[in-house]
């Protein structure tokens, strides 16, 4: 049943039984395995009731838990609200609701946050099958628009970079979240102070950052790089990011598109190589007199079921699957 210790062998990006249209990521048949459906639901409540796992590398930056809350409602799901502390000097609720669906055998998972601690709604679902015995698991998020503190600190690390590219001087820029965009339109932006002593024009800050992508610059983590695709206002760029210092490796495909006569760039991250199902994007715009520079952070609706979702939710699973095996002989 899997190899390295492994309680389950999974596929991912499979027809779901419930809908083919649709995809999930669904294990190898379990029908040796003894469990009963409500041993699995209870202990995977009783996890999801713990609070939100803070990673190593982040804890040595001061993220930590500050606060704990589990709030059982009257329709019988339970709110978990996890208190952050130490995320960019400030403090951020993350707001998970659960519930169960007799009728479909199905465990819902809502959150307000991405893993990345962005406003980005999102869903995880966990789903038991009869027959064959098999589990189902899926991710599905929302669209979104932030602007927030992790925007300003993209904003601050790419104009920082560029400034020191022409200059080679180290500034700190200053630049505020959740700001009225200068364009008029009402919407929020990540937003610089006035930058002209530093920037000769927009065209030479995209210009400069043109010139950074290609190259691979400005990227935390980056272990790989390769540019896919190239033209004069473009690049398509495969990047290999190690996410936690440990060696947990990701795959991002970018399409950076710069229009310097607009004074716009945006930077798309897609699912896989084939460039076509867009997960997210940064979208910058650079302003003149005085030269201000804006970003926004945009995440498209996605239904995951990659190896993502097998690296992220299988420990889970097989945790609580091991507790459920136990129980259910321990009863029989």
């Amino acid at each position: 049943m899997g190899g390295s210790g492994s309680k389950v062998t999974w596929k991912h990006n499979v027809p779901s039984p419930a809908d083919p249209s649709l995809k999930s990521v669904m294990s190898e048949p379990l029908d040796e395995v003894k469990f009963s459906d409500e041993a699995f639901w209870k202990h995977l409540g009783a996890l999801k009731r713990e609070p939100l796992p803070v990673p190593l590398f982040a804890k040595a930056l001061g993220v930590h838990v500050a606060k704990h809350e589990v709030t059982d409602r009257d329709d019988g799901t339970f709110l978990v609200t996890t208190t952050i502390g130490g995320y960019y000097g400030g403090e951020v609720d993350v707001n998970f609701v659960h519930s169960y669906d007799p009728d479909t055998n199905t465990w819902m998972q809502k959150c307000d946050r991405d893993p990345g601690l962005q406003k980005v709604s999102n869903a995880v679902g966990f789903r038991l099958h009869e027959s064959p015995r098999t589990i189902e698991m899926w991710a599905v998020n929302e669209p979104a628009r932030n602007s927030g503190v992790e925007v300003v600190a993209g904003l601050k690390g790419s104009v920082g970079a560029a400034i020191y590219s022409l200059s080679e001087k180290e500034v700190d820029v200053d630049a505020k979240a959740d700001q009225p965009s200068k364009d008029g339109s009402g919407k929020l932006v990540a937003q610089s102070g006035p930058l002209d002593e530093c920037i000769k024009s927009p065209a030479q800050f995209l210009e400069t950052a043109f010139q950074a992508v290609k190259e691979g610059k400005g990227v935390p983590g980056i272990v790989e790089f390769a540019v896919i695709e190239e033209n004069s206002s473009g690049v398509k760029t495969k990047e290999v990011i190690d996410t936690d210092g440990n060696g947990t490796l990701k795959v991002n495909y970018m399409h950076h598109v710069f229009d310097i006569g607009s004074g716009t760039a945006a930077s798309t991250t897609y699912k896989d190589e084939t460039y076509t199902t867009a997960l997210s994007a940064w979208h910058t715009k650079v302003h003149s007199g005085p030269l201000i520079i804006e970003m926004f952070n945009e995440s498209f609706p996605v239904r995951h079921a990659g190896e993502d979702v097998v690296r992220n939710l299988a420990p889970q699973v097989e945790q609580v699957l091991a507790k459920a095996v136990e129980e259910t002989a321990a009863s029989g």
